[in-house]
């Protein structure tokens, strides 16, 4: 990938956010501070993006941007930038970035006095840079109150006005300054510090958080973004460890922090994938966190959005049931010509009106067990069940909708897979929620495939996404109402969100997870261990594909 196109991406992230915002200025920083960068009207862009948001990011985070330049060899422009900022930013990267000293001599004449102070203490600067700072002589070592007169009035002035030049500052005394100074500012980035209620971060390339500025940052160091957690389970949620698996930023994420302190609690996680300028190998992620705001939930907002919502479709669903099952009822009898001969067109007509009423008895099922997985409902006795039997039998089920559509499935299992430890119920719906799902809203001439592997002490069960799907994100999917192209007769009554969401909780609660990938759906779930026989011997289960239909 080359340097244009990933400032270019960069630039083109949403940054509606002061957390997006923080992390696309940090990444910005990154791309252009490579010695190598050529001026161009994209950098010149970028420059342009990083002054108009110079204010909008903390100090401490520019502080910390400054920071992990010290040391290395950047580019010119970049420490031009730096040093237009306050001293306690761009301090630590005078104090160590490399420069060849025609770039010094050409940097220095626009730098402050304090940054040419800075730079005087350094042992390491090249001849060029030198010069450049003595041609400065003693001038920037003057220090003059605001009643010191000019050079053109003191020839103008009587002698005795004399005695009122502020005089010139010897070098100890320019040190004792600056040591004073530099305490005070440590002591004010401490206290904001401590008060602050955001952090910027850094992973590896594993995920594990290496590096935070939070104030207790002893309970995020270590954390990761790769695998998300259920529930309220310290770590984070699937929209971040999704992201992480596509190398894709991700913006206002779930981070749970279980210990107690200032550090503790719900955060929202936003970040940017970080890859090496040379090799273009993805290195981790740099991003921010900050406090849910009021009225802001950090955790997912559940399957309904909230307990209000879920006591109104409870109460909504138990005033429908009842007509609803008169109408079916009534369809049903027309339909088998149970009150006497009806012309052909009645009963199919009686016939759709009973498919449409079994459809809603569906969704009131969900909406009861979503009302009940919001509330937070006890966990079913698990049990080991055969996933393997199950698929098919699910797979079988819908074959009639797969073929209707002109649609395929394709059955996969892989040898010696673990019993899920799960009840059946929650099992058989989470796989006929998201084949039905992806059966209805897939294209004529589709193929669906349906896997089920196992390891670790996992069972996963994976089902294709039709290519509706293909240019939905995570967080999109999850708030899925309509889909672009969908046909209304097939796709989920309550939208791919709701059913995603309730697959989800389903999951979490058994104790698995639900991971959304770049071409499919994915479950896993406990696996029971198979207590080999006493003498054991390799039993070779062939793999079962082919499509169904």
């Amino acid at each position: 990938m080359r340097f244009d196109d990933r400032l270019a991406t960069a630039l083109g992230q949403p940054a509606d956010v002061p957390a997006a915002r923080q992390a696309v200025w940090r990444q910005l920083v990154d791309l252009l501070a490579q010695s190598g960068t050529e001026s161009s009207p994209l950098t010149e862009q970028a420059y342009d993006r990083l002054r108009e948001w110079r204010y909008d990011i903390s100090p401490i985070a520019r502080q910390n941007a400054a920071m992990s330049l010290a040391g290395q060899s950047v580019a010119p422009d970049m420490v031009a930038f730096f040093a237009e900022d306050a001293t306690a930013v761009y301090a630590p990267l005078l104090a160590g970035v490399e420069l060849p000293g025609k770039v010094w001599r050409k940097l220095i004449p626009q730098m402050s006095p304090v940054a040419r102070a800075l730079l005087r203490h350094r042992r390491d600067l090249p001849n060029g840079a030198l010069r450049a700072l003595e041609a400065f002589g003693q001038a920037d070592l003057v220090i003059e109150g605001p009643s010191t007169p000019s050079a053109e009035s003191q020839r103008e002035v009587a002698p005795e006005l004399e005695a009122e030049i502020a005089p010139a500052y010897s070098g100890p005394d320019i040190r004792e300054l600056r040591e004073r100074i530099d305490a005070f500012r440590e002591k004010q980035l401490h206290a904001e510090l401590i008060e602050k209620t955001e952090f910027s971060f850094e992973t590896g390339a594993d995920g594990v958080i290496r590096w935070c500025d939070a104030a207790a940052r002893g309970a995020i160091v270590g954390l990761s973004i790769a695998d998300a957690v259920p529930g309220d389970a310290q770590g984070v949620d699937g929209q971040a460890a999704g992201a992480f698996r596509r190398r894709a930023p991700f913006r206002d994420g779930r981070l749970t922090v279980a210990e107690a302190g200032p550090s503790g609690g719900a955060w929202q996680l936003s970040g940017v994938p970080s890859f090496d300028p040379a090799t273009g190998r993805f290195t981790g992620y740099r991003g921010t966190a900050r406090r849910p705001r009021i009225g802001e939930r950090a955790e997912q907002s559940g399957i309904l959005g909230s307990t209000i919502a879920g006591d109104a479709l409870r109460q909504l669903a138990h005033e429908v049931r009842t007509p609803l099952n008169a109408i079916g009822g009534f369809a049903e009898m027309i339909e088998r010509q149970m009150l006497g001969p009806a012309p052909h067109p009645y009963r199919q007509r009686a016939a759709a009106i009973l498919g449409e009423t079994r459809r809603l008895e569906s969704v009131l099922e969900d909406l009861n067990e979503a009302v009940q997985l919001d509330g937070g409902a006890a966990r079913p006795a698990p049990e080991e069940v055969d996933c393997a039997l199950l698929l098919a039998r699910t797979a079988a089920a819908l074959e009639p909708l797969g073929s209707a559509k002109g649609v395929s499935m394709a059955l996969s299992i892989a040898p010696g897979c673990d019993p899920a430890l799960i009840d059946a119920a929650s099992l058989e719906r989470i796989a006929n929620r998201l084949l039905s799902a992806s059966l209805g809203l897939a294209r004529p001439d589709e193929r669906i495939s349906v896997e089920l592997h196992g390891g670790e002490g996992e069972t996963s069960i994976a089902i294709g996404r039709p290519a509706l799907l293909a240019n939905y994100d995570e967080a999109a999917l999850f708030e899925a109402t309509e889909i672009a192209g969908e046909d209304d007769a097939t796709v989920p009554l309550l939208g791919l969100g709701f059913t995603l969401r309730m697959v989800r909780s389903v999951a979490e609660r058994c104790g698995g997870r639900l991971v959304i990938e770049p071409g499919r759906f994915r479950v896993s779930l406990p696996a029971a261990r198979r207590v080999p026989l006493e003498q054991p011997h390799e039993v070779r289960q062939p793999e079962r594909r082919g499509p169904l239909a």
